[in-house]
């Protein structure tokens, strides 16, 4: 009597375990929903670098990468609603990205990049 009483107990925990549907996550506000166009932002940043900086195969992928992985912090950045807060911390983060391209490219590239405000100084 007992293990019909375990088994139908089993049976009836298993049977709701099947019936519950999935939970969607909750979302707390905090999480970063990448754009759609990333890819292309990155795709024409690096392109024109090409262009501009006469880039090889390698250094154009290393600048289409470097792009992407600085997409998310200026983005988090462009929505801070304090404009002198924004305007510093977007300041230190082209210092650093700098810093990134600095190590791809040859010094007479990255002396070119800098000369160019359109790429090398965000004011």
């Amino acid at each position: 009597m007992k293990q019909l009483l375990s088994l139908m107990i089993a049976a009836f925990a298993s049977t709701i375990s099947f019936c519950q549907q999935p939970t969607k996550p909750v979302k707390t506000g905090n999480e970063w929903k990448m754009p759609a166009d990333v890819f292309q932002r990155s795709a024409a940043y690096a392109g024109r670098l090409k262009a501009t900086l006469h880039l090889d195969a390698a250094q154009t992928k290393k600048v289409y990468d470097a792009y992407l992985a600085n997409i998310k912090s200026v983005d988090e950045i462009s929505v801070i609603p304090d404009e002198a807060a924004k305007k510093m911390k977007m300041k230190a983060n082209q210092a650093s990205f700098n810093e990134v391209l600095k190590g791809i490219f040859s010094s007479a590239q990255f002396q070119k990049y800098l000369q160019d405000t359109t790429y090398g100084h965000h004011s």
